[in-house]
């Protein structure tokens, strides 16, 4: 979703997988399509973006970069994201468990707090696999990618984004590391450049039961090949 144009190096950015950090930090030094969109491109998406920002140029990246996140990690920073910061899309999803429970005035609410105690209470209420089950099946390679109601964007799968492309997969684990290697490979100074912290948990991630956790892998297994 970055681009250095000069350098012909391009970041993909998964969401939960420290995505807008990553636009905090290379947006300075390269150029950020996602605005073009309103959501994270994957890559043939970004190519054309780039295609149209660089008119009569082919866009030709000779380095393609995106952090890889292990699928029920991911799951759960999602759900612990989605439970915490957008109330209103649980009402599109289980419309049937909000009867009479006024929405909430944002879509996006960064402080817990402000959301109503009854919001809040059906919200805590729903378990992680209604959410997996809510979900519709994992897309084919190729196949283009509409989000779909429901802010649930975030939980596809992290290969829908790569769309078969040869990417260069960085280990979420090593997050800093690895974001400091991108920016070295964008021109800039990755030793010195400061990282913040976007969109983080605030607590700890949700635990699922074993059971719970196979049921995540197996809806994301193509992500267990990245």
């Amino acid at each position: 979703m970055i681009i250095s144009h000069d350098r012909q190096t391009l970041f993909i950015g998964v969401p939960k997988n420290g995505s807008q950090t990553v636009r905090a930090v290379l947006g300075q030094i390269g150029v950020d399509l996602v605005g073009e969109m309103g959501r994270h491109p994957t890559v043939p998406e970004a190519i054309r973006l780039a295609e149209a920002r660089f008119p009569g140029e082919a866009i030709a990246p000779t380095a393609i970069y995106a952090f890889r996140r292990g699928p029920v990690e991911r799951f759960c920073s999602a759900l612990e994201f989605h439970k915490r910061c957008l109330p209103n899309s649980f009402i599109q999803l289980f419309p049937e468990r909000f009867v009479g429970i006024e929405p909430h005035p944002r879509w996006f609410e960064p402080d817990p707090e402000a959301i109503a105690p009854a919001l809040r209470a059906v919200i805590k209420s729903i378990p992680p696999l209604d959410i997996i089950s809510a979900l519709p099946p994992p897309r084919v390679p190729g196949a283009s990618f509409h989000p779909r109601g429901g802010n649930l964007s975030f939980y596809r799968s992290q290969s829908q984004w790569l769309d078969g492309a040869t990417v260069t997969m960085l280990p979420f684990a090593d997050y800093v590391a690895g974001l400091r290697e991108v920016v070295d490979q964008f021109g800039g100074n990755g030793a010195s450049v400061e990282i913040p912290q976007i969109n983080a948990a605030t607590s700890p991630l949700p635990v699922l039961s074993l059971d719970d956790a196979e049921l995540v892998q197996a809806y994301y297994q193509r992500d267990l090949a990245l």
